[in-house]
């Protein structure tokens, strides 16, 4: 399951620990025994020490919301190795880990707002509905992220675990902190198309923008090509630095890779056994 910094807030029985006291076998801490507490949870040892009556108090186990947001802007549809096809794979691999750990599932996909909304599944048999949803998805406008997450925030509750898919195109700060004000544990992924991570084009050329149609005519030489990909690398670091000061968990993922490959090269930092 993904992992968390713990008090997350669920809904029934699963496998994810809270702040509150329930049945799990995980211990929490001890109180003096109240006539009423079930005999099974006094601590004998404890009384053998103190010779007085303790009970024991265990962290409750829950299901967790996993909300998937995905960046449907044009932006993400762009490149041969189109970065919206990869990402929704993502959400997939996401979705089915979560699933098959007994948490709940939203999925929220949308260029300047939520445009698609899946309200929140658990089980499996909810995997042909998010394979559904997913499928439906198209990438084609104009996209503002901080405008999805500031969108989105109506649709969390507290204390929820938020996923952030997006190539991070547009403006994006206001968004993400939007979602640490409501009380979200945030993993980012921050996409990116071997196509712009090393451009294979030179010469003279028309770049158009994806999103505006706005076209500029340059001509890519080696000192062209240095200067852009030092101002992309500024960018990838302006993102990695901004999570890691706030505690968002931030990965960079190349879309030229397979999905369950690249999670499977970060399973120690985002996952943890059950």
């Amino acid at each position: 399951m993904l992992r968390h910094k713990g008090g997350l807030a669920g809904t029934s029985s699963g496998k994810r620990l809270s702040n509150k006291f329930g049945a799990s076998l995980e211990f929490a801490d001890y109180r003096p025994y109240l006539p009423g507490d079930d005999i099974r949870r006094i601590d004998w040892a404890m009384y053998g020490r103190s010779r007085r009556l303790y009970t024991r108090l265990n962290r409750s186990e829950l299901d967790a919301t996993v909300n998937i947001v995905l960046d449907g802007s044009a932006s993400m549809g762009w490149g041969d190795w189109a970065k919206g096809r990869r990402s929704l794979a993502l959400a997939f691999a996401l979705a089915y880990i979560s699933i098959r750990s007994y948490d709940r599932v939203t999925l929220a996909v949308g260029a300047k707002d939520v445009g698609s909304f899946l309200p929140p599944v658990h089980g499996r048999a909810a995997l042909p509905r998010i394979i559904g949803f997913l499928e439906k998805q198209e990438f084609g406008h104009t996209g503002n992220l901080s405008s999805l997450l500031l969108s989105l925030k109506n649709l969390l509750r507290p204390n929820q675990f938020t996923v952030v898919i997006s190539d991070f195109l547009s403006d994006w700060r206001q968004g993400l902190e939007s979602l640490l004000f409501a009380r979200q544990q945030l993993l980012v992924f921050h996409v990116v198309s071997p196509d712009e991570a090393e451009p294979q084009w030179r010469g003279a050329l028309t770049l158009v923008d994806s999103e505006t149609g706005g076209k500029k005519d340059v001509d890519l030489d080696q000192f062209t090509l240095a200067a852009y990909q030092q101002a992309a690398e500024e960018h990838r670091r302006e993102i990695r630095e901004f999570c890691r000061s706030r505690g968002i968990g931030f990965f960079e993922y190349n879309a030229g890779a397979e999905p369950v490959d690249f999670l499977a090269s970060i399973a120690p930092a985002i996952f943890k056994s059950v």
